[in-house]
């Protein structure tokens, strides 16, 4: 296959040979796209060429440190030009990169350690203090930090070649592992192969949000992330596109000057950041946002009225859409299929979704059931939990993947979501979807973001409390919740009303922005734990 032929090949047909640093970037090198425009970065763009001999050189590092194909490399360093280069170098030598949180603490990275036998880490010196503290006991042969210490990347960077070859790995081959945030335990290590940027690339580029050669791509998350890693870093780079690397924490003013600096075409962001965005006081006549055509969103349900919100004010439409770490964005909404607020939209191309009872038997249109995916060896789906087939095979049963999501389809296919598995709430024998309430709530004029969650109740086995953050401009009162529950009780059944309802300066969220109800919960159970004594 001619190295510029990679996307106009039949739909999901993969080289048995294939390798994501060299198809995402010396892929355009090679056919003479080598001085675009691949990223920008403080301020500085850096073409596909420079950032062909920047891996290059890395992997030469890489090498030279005695790093074979196979072993694995941890990176603890943020979002930026050097996880970048890190990255691709890793995956040029047929290592395997390691993504991590920065957020992480000592018990996570030395568990993510221990259970990947990785040999070398990559950090910067605000993050190292965790893997020194526990790197006695783990597998580890060097740190490399981006600045100073025994190993440093620029001292080593420049004495270490632009040239290499990227090695001939198979597409099934392991590239990298995304550890998810351990909510049940350990994180668990979702690995992933090389196949996967085209498994789950192929059907974003082409039909959720066609990207294009001249798209800048941009989205404030961290690559530690499945969503951003895809969307902001791997999937733009193999469309030949440009992206705007994130610099620190997600500032609502920040992003829309980036914006409209970097004339970006595609925005990438989860709910939550779409809906702080909206609450910047006249940001559409504030900030020049013309150039952005579509936006993207995941990791959570998009509420219909942020969905409305960002098409009035600012001529927008987000394309929603359901992903995880054990794969990508996979049921959408898509440029060519009509839009219903508030649903997921349908299958991208390639794959096969189906909600089930508990006996694996299809529901019909509008009951909810798990979502499952048909997994037969798909690219776009992970290998497998690192040391744990058993927890995998727990979540596989005759040739479906349970995501443990619950939804519905309704008559026309469509997908709606309701909630994670263990996120139903069943209060007076009705199951209750936080989602639904949430949505409910958000609509109220006065309310920025909300969190509903289930409290132990020994009448209603669970009561509905809903926690909220208010827009600039309102003060919580006691008249004010008692317009929202009779507002809310004008949108839903009345039973899905909450109980209680508590403000918030802010609510708990991941470093992707996904709110933690179980903190939410679980400081509720504490109070009336302690009430209790």
């Amino acid at each position: 296959m001619k190295s510029d032929e990679l996307l106009s090949r039949p739909y999901l047909s993969i080289p048995a040979e294939f390798n994501i640093a060299a198809a995402i970037v010396d892929r355009h090198v090679d056919a003479g796209r080598g001085a675009k425009v691949a990223a920008w970065f403080d301020d500085r763009a850096y073409t596909y060429g420079e950032l062909r001999q920047l891996s290059n050189r890395f992997a030469n590092v890489l090498r030279g440190l005695g790093v074979q194909r196979g072993d694995r490399v941890m990176l603890r360093l943020g979002t930026n030009l050097h996880a970048m280069v890190a990255i691709l170098g890793t995956l040029k030598l047929g290592a395997v990169a390691i993504p991590s949180n920065f957020l992480l603490r000592e018990y996570e990275v030395e568990k993510i350690l221990l259970n990947s036998d990785a040999l070398v880490a990559v950090s910067t010196p605000e993050l190292v203090s965790p893997i020194e503290a526990v790197r006695a006991g783990t597998s580890l042969k060097h740190v490399i930090l981006t600045e100073g210490g025994a190993l440093s990347w620029n001292s080593l960077m420049a004495r270490a070649g632009a040239d290499f070859i990227p090695a001939p790995t198979l597409a099934r081959e392991l590239a990298f592992i995304m550890y998810t945030s351990g909510t049940t335990g350990a994180p668990k290590g979702v690995e992933h192969a090389h196949q996967w940027v085209l498994g789950t690339g192929d059907p974003v580029i082409r039909e959720m949000i066609g990207l294009r050669p001249d798209d800048i791509c941009y989205q404030p998350q961290d690559w530690s992330f499945m969503y951003p890693l895809g969307s902001s870093f791997f999937h733009p780079l193999l469309a030949g596109a440009s992206i705007v690397i994130n610099q620190g924490r997600f500032d609502p003013e920040k992003a829309f000057a980036t914006i409209a600096r970097r004339g970006v075409t595609v925005f990438a962001a989860v709910p939550t950041i779409y809906r702080l965005l909206l609450a910047v006081p006249w940001a559409e006549s504030r900030y020049r946002v013309g150039s952005l055509r579509l936006g993207m969103s995941a990791g959570e349900a998009l509420p219909p009225d942020t969905f409305g919100q960002w098409r009035e004010r600012f001529g927008v439409t987000v394309y929603d859409g359901l992903g995880q770490t054990e794969g990508h964005i996979f049921i959408a909404n898509q440029l060519n299929l009509p839009i219903r607020p508030g649903s997921m939209g349908k299958p991208l191309r390639g794959y096969e979704a189906a909600v089930v009872d508990d006996d694996g038997v299809a529901q019909p249109a509008g009951t909810s059931g798990h979502l499952v995916i048909r997994n037969q060896d798909h690219p776009g789906l992970t290998l497998g939990y690192r040391k744990d087939p058993e927890r995998w095979a727990a979540v596989n049963r005759n040739g479906w993947y349970y995501t443990q999501d619950i939804a519905y389809i309704d008559e026309d296919g469509y997908y709606w979501y309701v909630a994670r598995s263990d996120d139903l709430i069943k209060s007076r024998a009705y199951l209750i979807s936080p989602k639904e309430v949430e949505s409910a709530l958000l609509e109220h004029p006065a309310i920025l973001e909300a969190a509903v969650v289930g409290i132990p109740d020994a009448a209603l086995s669970n009561k509905i409390k809903g926690f909220i953050t208010l827009k600039s401009g309102h003060e919580a009162s006691e008249v004010l919740v008692h317009q929202i529950r009779e507002y809310v009780r004008s949108v839903i059944a009345p039973y899905k009303v909450p109980q209680e309802l508590e403000f918030i300066d802010e609510l708990p969220k991941t470093a992707s922005g996904k709110i933690l109800r179980r903190e939410l919960r679980a400081k509720e159970i504490a109070k009336q734990d302690g009430q209790q004594r």
